[in-house]
């Protein structure tokens, strides 16, 4: 489903403002990287600001999106503001699909403060719901005033695979000497699933094939919508060392995930199986937990879950809640009043790219 307001019309809308506002185009990749690394205060080597993973992340195809995926506000030729978009179509249980998207990458000029809340209005417009999961201090404190309303919340769950790894690789710190004690006290539980069926399989890239669990007619909740080209999209991505795989259960396909490691930390950004049975969904992550363990470079896992049958999956796994963020939602048509909980994934947002030393004090 397509959705994005006219490129025209976003410029027209914003003729009140100083400065010029478009859609970053390749040249400006550059630039767009020194803004980001001043505004976070991020190293310039840091490979979220890297310009080809920006490429890949905002002007690569995504399949039913028309229009630009980031943009900027400039002034005197120079960026004041920028605010990316990752677009999400909600599937309801009933079928219908709600278009919506997050804002990624949002950052101001500290001189031009007033820059960011104009660019980060325009973008919500965008589509008939934007949603926001976490978000800095700053964020958190300007969403109430335009519009958002809290409607949930989001946990990260986390599990440890191999915790020597992580305190042998990097320098000896009090939070590194933490995180062994705790990954030595809080292991993963590598369920075996006797007598049960499932199985995976690696893939290079995704096919029609997965149509019927993309359809997703079993969920007894609503869930982010994805195509094949969705998924292909997500393994080509530059940093994070993406692996597909299919799952199944007697034989028969049952549904696939998706796992990225940026550094010593892997992360779920992906998993879906036409199934609402609590008992399929425990031997799915096993079989997730099973694979990421197979990897001896990644100390830890990191899955988001926002519906209760997947946080109860993952703690029968041995997942410990990592930390949890608010939901907040602008709906001012209420086509989402009724649909929560909403299941996003990693994939849905910005937090499946962040360093692993910068999600929590573990």
């Amino acid at each position: 489903m397509a959705w994005a307001i006219p490129e025209g019309q976003l410029h027209q809308s914003c003729k009140e403002t100083i400065g010029t506002f478009r859609a970053t185009e390749q040249r400006d990749l550059p630039e767009l990287s020194k803004f980001l690394v001043r505004v976070y205060k991020f190293e310039p080597s840091d490979f979220h600001f890297d310009p080809k993973f920006l490429a890949w992340k905002y002007l690569d195809a995504r399949d039913g999106w028309q229009g630009g995926r980031s943009y900027l506000l400039k002034k005197d030729r120079k960026i004041v503001a920028h605010a990316g978009v990752c677009p999400v179509s909600v599937q309801l249980p009933n079928g219908g699909i709600v278009s919506s998207l997050t804002i990624t990458d949002w950052g101001a000029d500290p001189t031009t403060p007033l820059m960011g809340v104009t660019i980060f209005r325009k973008l919500m417009t965008m589509a008939p719901t934007c949603f926001v999961i976490g978000g800095a201090d700053v964020t958190r404190q300007i969403l109430p005033r335009i519009g958002f309303r809290r409607v949930a919340e989001a946990v990260t769950y986390a599990a440890w695979l191999h915790p020597w790894q992580e305190f042998r690789s990097h320098p000896r710190t009090r939070r590194s000497a933490l995180r062994l004690l705790h990954g030595l006290t809080h292991p993963a539980r590598n369920r075996r699933i006797a007598g049960s069926g499932w199985d995976f399989a690696p893939v290079d890239q995704f096919d029609d094939s997965l149509l019927p669990i993309l359809s997703g007619t079993r969920l007894p909740w609503t869930r982010c919508q994805r195509s094949v080209a969705d998924l292909n999209y997500l393994l080509k991505c530059p940093h994070a060392r993406m692996r597909g795989f299919l799952l199944t259960r007697q034989g028969q396909l049952a549904g696939y995930f998706i796992i990225g490691r940026a550094d010593w930390e892997a992360r779920l950004l992906d998993i879906a199986l036409d199934s609402g049975d609590a008992s399929d969904w425990k031997s799915a992550y096993a079989m997730v937990t099973r694979v990421a363990m197979s990897d001896a470079s990644a100390a830890r896992i990191r899955v988001l879950a926002t519906a209760p049958m997947l946080s109860d999956a993952l703690k029968w796994n041995g997942y410990w809640r990592q930390y949890e963020e608010p939901i907040a939602l602008y709906d001012p048509e209420e086509l989402l009043g009724q649909a929560f909980p909403v299941s996003f994934q990693l994939f849905d947002g910005d937090s499946a790219y962040i360093g692993a030393d910068s999600v929590s004090s573990l």
